[in-house]
């Protein structure tokens, strides 16, 4: 509410700044990132009421609430883990979604009749169907256990997740790279399908190369928030 809010424009500024500050550190889903922003903003407003209703002036209240808070890096880490694991599930939705259009279309280019073949002509003229399985399945276990599943199943870390997403990324690429040459180096006919397929692949292969590098940065984060601060050795 609107007199929950800080009242002073300096207050404001430096609340401002703060929220600002740890939101240029925070790496994940844009609307993940806005909701804990958000949330924390909440936070602070509750934490200068309770400050100064304990008696201190409002400049004062907003620096007690800050450091209660902590720095933003120490802020952003502690929700890395949330986040790097947000940005796993949404780019493996994002591949679960798009792969079958995309496959179906590369089948109906490079095999449009599989059922007349038998399963080494068809491993010949797709090539890449066991990475599209084994992407599939890394998938499958990588959603399952990052969900409402994890009740019955182990949960995934974040950084199994984040590894789980360069994986499936790197796989698509391949894939998408390898039909595309198939397809260049083959005697096909043109057919318009073909200029739809390559733009896909070719949109998934700059999405991967993102992905991968994204997901490679969120987990060097995530797994510098869960290391340990070494404590000081005591002089003896």
């Amino acid at each position: 509410m609107a007199s929950d809010r800080v009242s002073t424009p300096a207050g404001e500024a430096r609340l401002d700044a703060y929220l600002s500050d740890l939101a240029a550190r925070l790496r994940g889903p844009r609307r993940r990132r806005e909701q804990i922003l958000a949330e924390l903003r909440d936070g602070l407003d509750h934490a200068i009421i309770d400050h100064t209703t304990a008696g201190l002036p409002e400049g004062d209240a907003v620096s007690a609430a800050i450091a209660q808070f902590g720095n933003p890096q120490a802020v952003a880490e502690a929700f890395s883990g949330e986040l790097a694991t947000a940005y796993a599930r949404r780019t493996i939705a994002c591949y679960i979604a798009t792969g079958p259009l995309v496959g179906i279309w590369w089948f109906l280019l490079l095999q449009p009749h599989p059922w007349r073949t038998g399963l080494i002509a068809l491993l010949a003229a797709i090539p890449v169907i066991p990475l599209i399985i084994i992407a599939i399945a890394i998938a499958v276990g990588t959603f399952a256990t990052t969900g409402r599943l994890m009740r019955w199943l182990p949960e995934a870390s974040p950084q199994h997740a984040l590894a789980a997403t360069v994986t499936i990324a790197a796989l698509a690429l391949a894939g998408d790279v390898t039909v595309i040459a198939i397809y260049l180096r083959s005697e096909f006919p043109a057919q318009s399908l073909a200029a739809f397929a390559i733009a896909a692949s070719l949109t998934r292969i700059t999405f991967g190369l993102v992905t991968m590098r994204q997901a490679t940065t969120m987990h060097h984060v995530s797994l510098t928030a869960d290391r340990p601060t070494p404590t000081p050795t005591e002089d003896r």
